[in-house]
């Protein structure tokens, strides 16, 4: 079963008819991270008026690895990162140019290995990054994508 996300409301494909369903769109892979710091906190960032974690679209010439060290890089200026085991894919739905678009995003665990400043990518509508305290996930997360909650039930934080 995969849980698809239209917007905010949630539906469940089966396997089986997951390759017709996808059929429908226009697919795109895309790459993004959970990224742990040595104190143990966790980092979000504020997009467009909810708590996001750093992703975005693979390049056609890098695995998807690479594409999520790269867009958690681009969207915090975090350059020492360690990517750690895969956590889920989420898949979401949109509407872009006349097109509808299904997202695949492969999350990871990262590891941040340094002590360096957030820089928020702002020219990508991220006005904020923050290294959050587990105990605070759920408040700052009340609001947020679906999708994006069941990262974090996925990775055990929620």
């Amino acid at each position: 079963m995969q849980n698809v996300y239209f917007e905010r409301e949630r539906i469940i494909v089966r396997d089986d008819e997951f390759p017709e369903f996808a059929s429908h769109f226009m697919e795109i892979p895309a790459g993004g991270g959970l990224v742990q710091n040595r104190e143990g906190k966790y980092l979000l960032i504020y997009r467009r008026g909810v708590w996001d974690l750093p992703k975005g679209k693979q390049e056609p010439d890098e695995t998807i690895e690479q594409c999520a060290l790269r867009e958690v890089e681009e969207e915090t200026g975090l350059t020492h990162l360690r990517l750690g085991d895969p956590i889920c894919t989420t898949h979401h739905t949109y509407k872009q140019n006349g097109h509808s678009i299904l997202k695949h995003t492969y999350w990871f665990r990262m590891y941040d290995e340094a002590e360096e400043s957030l820089i928020p990518q702002t020219e990508e509508d991220i006005n904020e990054a923050r290294w959050v305290e587990k105990e605070s996930l759920p408040e700052l997360l009340e609001g947020t994508y679906p999708s994006l909650v069941e990262v974090f039930v996925n990775a055990g934080l929620l």
